[in-house]
């Protein structure tokens, strides 16, 4: 079958199967206000997004980013092994580093990989993560092309409140929690502290058999202050310290392992001039340092840093209409034991963009200039445009360009770089329809992303390689009673534009359906995760050449039940992948195998 026709009917079946199930019907908005899609605060996104709350990660008890990301729509994750292995994220088709990851609205991320090590981000600091699919370059500038997580750490409450975790799993798996949340006066307050530790799995399966453990230690801090009626500000910290062993298939007997910090700081405040002019600073830095040990001695170091502050001026043009003009500047360094051609580069920007409502009609428009003393100047924007149809059915449309910057081992490594590289960039065009019933609500969206100048490595790396991206999404959840129901599907087709071959480690189709009942205490539940087919490539030990292979599809079932022993006590427990499947993402690496876990949660 043509794949351009088969592209087309499998989405105008998606499509039709949407409209004649889910016919408008009256409802109230069940929107959640999110800072990320717009770079402000916003009940009414266009864009596609997720939510993944505090709540949903209480309930699934996942104890990893990667695999919690898993869970939304159009967001494909590879681990090369179990807990702490290296993860990368593939959304939308796009490439691992294509994805801008924010902690608190900071980046983070290796200038020197261009990716963040989302293994080593303690889930038991996040309270929420706001995931919006698709090209953010116009707003946030490089890296957005697939689209931008957010993970927001505890904020304070209104009222002093301790919050404590202890558990207990497969593998010798223990995590334990503790913190304080709550306010006093106009301060508002969150302090954690968190440790998880693993035995872990064997997780190269050439190399000699062990199993490659991990521990992470964590710490974050959240103050706010409201001022004046005008005047707010605060301040937040993050720092998880990791430990991972992992398996080196030249070297079998050199127990290597790596020692990992991340650390984000960072401060904001805001203040009101007058009732439609509000400034917003922000000044933050992340870090990203990892030591590489063999037989206890040091064998390697690198460090990276990126330093920023924004400079935000918001102004309510009319009750339904907000303008922001923004100035941002970033500092990237890198030290360590490599020796870079360049060890430091600036980046600077100017934005605009306008957001508004009027009648049926619902609109964003951004622009943004980016000028980068490694790549010079690039210009990205994104309009984006929706129309209510009916007062619970909603047509949206968008068209949004973006780059990636060429990281500093793809431009300045000792021997194999190449400082003459042009950022990768994008164009995507999207359309689909939101619905609110009283039933559930719901999304389907339709997009192409076209990718040019695609750096691949070829002695040293070049921009030589182009990529189309063609995909649909679908996402319906709701509540009956005491019964909560969500299912998501993605269908994606991620093709090389020269060799016309599928794009590695992307899985075409992929489902999520979850299933959860109270029954006054009691409350059970059931996940199901299905992940297709993926093509990968991989370096051959045995014949010394890079082979391509196809990796089978698979799907995981979790089940979960939890007991309400007080109205602050609760225990949980946990199976994930209760069928015990076999499973590869990334093929010679295994994956996690049956795992249970027996947790007690403490929250007034």
């Amino acid at each position: 079958m043509n794949p351009s026709y088969s592209f087309k009917l499998r989405t105008t079946l998606i499509a039709g199967v949407v409209a004649s199930v889910l016919s408008p019907v009256q409802a109230d908005s069940l929107d959640t206000i999110t800072v990320t899609a717009n770079r402000m605060p916003n009940g009414d996104v266009l864009a596609a997004s997720t939510i993944i709350t505090r709540d949903q990660i209480d309930q699934w008890q996942i104890n990893d980013l990667p695999t919690l990301l898993t869970r939304a729509p159009g967001v494909d994750v590879t681990m090369t092994g179990g807990l702490g292995q290296q993860s990368s994220i593939f959304m939308r088709g796009t490439n691992s580093g294509h994805v801008l990851i924010l902690v608190d609205g900071v980046k983070w991320y290796s200038a020197t990989t261009g990716s963040a090590a989302i293994q080593d981000f303690p889930v038991s600091h996040i309270e929420r993560i706001e995931i919006i699919r698709g090209p953010r370059s116009g707003l946030y500038g490089a890296e957005a092309i697939g689209g931008v997580i957010n993970i927001i750490t505890r904020q304070g409450s209104d009222e002093i409140k301790p919050y404590a975790e202890l558990g207990y799993g497969s593998h010798d798996t223990r995590k334990a929690s503790l913190g304080v949340n709550g306010s006093h006066g106009s301060t508002r307050f969150n302090l954690g502290v968190s440790v998880l530790e693993s035995n872990g799995i064997d997780a190269l399966k050439t190399a000699d058999p062990d199993k490659d453990g991990y521990r992470n230690k964590s710490v974050s801090a959240n103050l706010s202050h409201q001022f004046t009626a005008q005047w707010q500000g605060g301040v937040r910290f993050l720092r998880a310290e990791a430990r991972n062993y992992f398996d080196e298939a030249f070297s079998p007997d050199a127990n290597p392992f790596n020692n990992n910090t991340q650390q984000v700081i960072g401060a904001d405040t805001s203040y009101a001039l007058t009732e439609r002019w509000t400034v917003n600073f922000d000044i933050a830095e992340s870090r990203d340092r990892s030591e590489t040990f063999e037989n206890r001695a040091a064998i390697r170091e690198l460090n990276t840093r990126h330093r920023q502050f924004s400079l935000i001026n918001t102004f309510a043009l009319a009750d339904t209409q907000t303008l922001n003009i923004g100035f941002d500047y970033a500092h990237d360094k890198v030290t360590g034991s490599t020796d870079y051609d360049e060890d430091s580069r600036d980046n600077k920007a100017i934005f605009v963009s306008w957001q508004g409502a009027h009648q049926r009609h619902g609109w964003l428009l951004s622009l943004r200039h980016d000028d980068n003393e490694a790549f010079g100047e690039h210009t990205t924007g994104t309009a984006e445009w929706g129309y209510s149809l009916t007062e619970s059915l909603q047509f949206v449309s968008s068209y949004g360009t973006a780059f990636k910057a060429p990281t500093f081992n793809d431009l300045y490594f000792p021997g194999f770089s190449n400082p003459d590289l042009n950022p990768e960039k994008s164009r995507s065009i999207a359309f689909g329809f939101r619905g609110t019933h009283d039933f559930a609500q719901w999304s389907v969206d339709l997009y192409e992303t076209t990718i040019r100048d695609l750096i691949v490595f070829q002695a040293i790396p070049e921009n030589v390689s182009r990529a189309r991206i063609r995909g649909i999404e679908f996402d319906i959840r709701g509540d009956v009673e005491d019964l909560h129901w969500s299912l998501n599907a993605s269908y994606i087709e991620p093709q090389d534009r020269d060799d016309r071959k599928r794009l590695i480690r992307r899985a075409r189709q992929r489902m999520n359906a979850t299933l959860d009942r109270q029954f006054g205490d009691w409350s059970a539940g059931a996940s199901w995760h299905i992940r297709g087919n993926s093509n990968d490539r991989f370096f051959n030990t045995d014949t010394f050449t890079t082979d391509d292979v196809r990796l089978a599809g698979h799907g995981l079932v979790d089940l979960r039940l939890s007991y309400q022993i007080s109205p602050e006590w609760t225990a949980r427990l946990t199976a994930h992948n209760v069928f015990d499947k076999k499973y590869e993402r990334v093929k010679n690496y295994n994956s996690l195998d049956r795992t249970v876990m027996f947790t007690v949660q403490y929250q007034p």
